[in-house]
C-alpha cells in the first residue's frame, strides 16, 4: 500500500529519527519504509562508547534520583540510559531550533500505510493546547471492567508497584477518550513515534536533568502527573519493528 507522508510532511516543522550510526540495517530498513518522509536523521549516544560511571561523574545521570522512581531496580541499564539520552538531544535540539511542531520516531518504527490517512483528522480534533501527541504506543489502551478493578486497588495500595507511582497517576493510568480519533493518553508504554511541541520539549527536558527515566516512562509520568497535556492517536499511525523482526536495538537488547 502506499505511504501517504504528505499531511505529517506539511505539519511538522521537523521530524527525527533517532538511531546511531552502527545500527545499518535498521537505517537501511526505514530508509526503504519511510521513503516520501521528510526526515532529518539524529545520532542518539551509543553505550559502547560510554560507561555508567563516566555520566555519573558529569552529572548527567544520578543512581539516587532513578532509585527514587525505580525501586526495586539498582542502576538503570546503561544501554536505557544511553535511549533516554538520545531523547534529551532531541528536546535540546528542538529548543536550540525554536521547533514548534516535532516528530520523534526511532529507527525501530515503521508505518501503518493503511491508518496514515487518519493523521489529518487527528490534527482536527487534537486539542490546541496538546504538548505531547502519540502516534503509536503500547499498553494500557483501554478501559473495561478488569482495569477498573486494578485501578481501585492500586488508588488504595499504590505501594504494591515496582514504580513509585502515586494516586495522581493511576487516576490517570487509562486513556480517556475526547473524540473518535484522539483520547487523553494514560501510562503507555514504548516512544518510537510520538510527537511534541515546543513547550512540551522544555517540559520534558527540565524533568529529565538529569537522567531519571526510562525515556517512554518520562512521558508517561509527565502526563499522569498532569505536568504536561498529553493524547494519543486511534488508530496507531505506527508500530514498533522489533515486535516482528529480529534486530539490535538502541537499548542493546
Amino acid at each position: 500500500m502506499k505511504r501517504d507522508f504528505g499531511p505529517l510532511n506539511s505539519f511538522f516543522d521537523k521530524i527525527y529519527i533517532l538511531t546511531l550510526p552502527r545500527l545499518q540495517d535498521r537505517i537501511e530498513a526505514f530508509t526503504r519504509e519511510l521513503d516520501g518522509l521528510n526526515y532529518e536523521i539524529f545520532y542518539g549516544i551509543d553505550k559502547e562508547q560510554v560507561t555508567l560511571d563516566a555520566l555519573k561523574q558529569q552529572g548527567i545521570y544520578s543512581t539516587a534520583a532513578y532509585t527514587d522512581f525505580y525501586k526495586r531496580q539498582p542502576d538503570m541499564a546503561t544501554g536505557m540510559l544511553c535511549c533516554s539520552l538520545g531523547h534529551v538531544k532531541i528536546y535540546e535540539s528542538i529548543i536550540a531550533n525554536q521547533y514548534e511542531r516535532v516528530l520523534i520516531l526511532e529507527d525501530d518504527a515503521f508505518p501503518l500505510p493503511e491508518n496514515l490517512p487518519f493523521f489529518s483528522q487527528m490534527m482536527k480534533e487534537l486539542p490546541a493546547n496538546w504538548e505531547v501527541f502519540y502516534l503509536g504506543y503500547e499498553n494500557n489502551e483501554v478501559f473495561g471492567w478488569k482495569q477498573t478493578v486494578k485501578r481501585m486497588y492500586y488508588l488504595t495500595f499504590p505501594f504494591h508497584t515496582s514504580l513509585r507511582l502515586s494516586r495522581t497517576i493511576f487516576a490517570n493510568y487509562y486513556p480517556k477518550p475526547l473524540s473518535t480519533h484522539v483520547a487523553r493518553a494514560g501510562f503507555h508504554d514504548c516512544t518510537h513515534a510520538y510527537a511534541v511541541t515546543l513547550e512540551g520539549a522544555k517540559k520534558l527536558l527540565k524533568l529529565q536533568t538529569p537522567v531519571v527515566y526510562n525515556a517512554d516512562n518520562l512521558l508517561s509520568y509527565a502526563i499522569t502527573t498532569e505536568q504536561i497535556k498529553g493524547y494519543i492517536g486511534r488508530p496507531k499511525l505506527f508500530k514498533q519493528r522489533t515486535n516482528t523482526y529480529e534486530f539490535s536495538s538502541l537499548t542493546g537488547s
